[in-house]
């Protein structure tokens, strides 16, 4: 079976230019060789798989080498063979591009002009174990001997640790013995503080209040016929509404008024809700 091929995108291809293709790549034209033309109409499944050592594909337009089109030729090399790829108007980095997104990487020029690459030398789909020995683990002829070991301790089997970059053949640590007595003593509960919540509603000053609540209940004004008349505010905030009033401010519950001014109450301020 011939084990290189040559691919135009022309009708036809001269025997000249097909000797000129293959001497360039260091092959000869005594071997067997396969020719196609037309490759703008290859499709996928057409070349058979892994089937080919070399590939000369030469196109005679810019953009005929797409990326679908250098799968199939992809698909139809063997493991560790050649593609050689000649695009005129292309230049060889959109080529090299066009490779790679085809699974082709690596791409070189070629003798003759364009690009070459080689297909990896592994075959899509196979298969292969992998045998995994865990760093630091002891040769098997020392596993009987570290079992006996652990039953003589009465313990089971232990994990050898790596710390470091270094073997550690110590056992693992018994975390009941990183402990200390105190470590094991229940905390005691936190102390109950005597102290109220500053600003906390309908709260009242616990004893030996020492928050300040205590002296603001026992200083609390009540609401003369005199603040009514000529009303005065201490913190220059009374007038604003109770929104803006303190805990303890006598003219809560009335509305917003002007300091230094008689407050008028609505004739129904004191009806009943009925």
């Amino acid at each position: 079976m011939p084990t290189s091929l040559v691919l135009t995108s022309a009708p036809a291809v001269a025997l000249q230019q097909l000797q000129a293709l293959l001497e360039a790549q260091g092959l000869s034209a005594a071997e067997p060789v396969a020719v196609a033309t037309g490759s703008g109409s290859l499709a996928a499944g057409t070349l058979a798989a892994a089937a080919y050592d070399t590939i000369i594909s030469v196109a005679s337009s810019q953009g005929h080498h797409s990326v679908a089109l250098l799968g199939v030729l992809a698909a139809a090399l063997k493991p560790g063979g050649r593609l050689v790829v000649q695009e005129p108007g292309t230049s060889n980095a959109d080529l090299s591009k066009a490779l790679l997104l085809s699974g082709l990487p690596g791409a070189a020029p070629a003798p003759g002009g364009g690009l070459a690459v080689t297909k990896p030398a592994w075959q899509t789909g196979v298969k292969a174990a992998i045998a995994l020995k865990p760093r630091g683990a002891a040769p098997a002829s020392a596993a009987p001997a570290a079992a006996a070991s652990a039953a003589a301790n009465g313990k089971g089997g232990t994990w050898t640790l790596a710390l470091d970059g270094e073997d550690d053949d110590g056992e693992l640590v018994d975390d009941e013995a990183l402990l200390t007595e105190e470590d094991k003593q229940r905390p005691a509960p936190a102390a109950k503080s005597d102290d109220c919540e500053v600003g906390a509603a309908g709260r009242k000053a616990c004893k030996n209040c020492t928050c300040g609540r205590a002296e603001g209940e026992a200083t609390e004004v009540k609401l003369t016929k005199e603040l009514l008349e000529n009303p005065t505010s201490g913190c220059g905030s009374c007038g604003l509404g109770d929104a803006f009033r303190c805990g303890g401010c006598p003219y809560r519950g009335l509305p917003a008024f002007e300091m230094g001014k008689k407050i008028e109450l609505p004739s129904d301020f004191l009806a009943v809700d009925l």
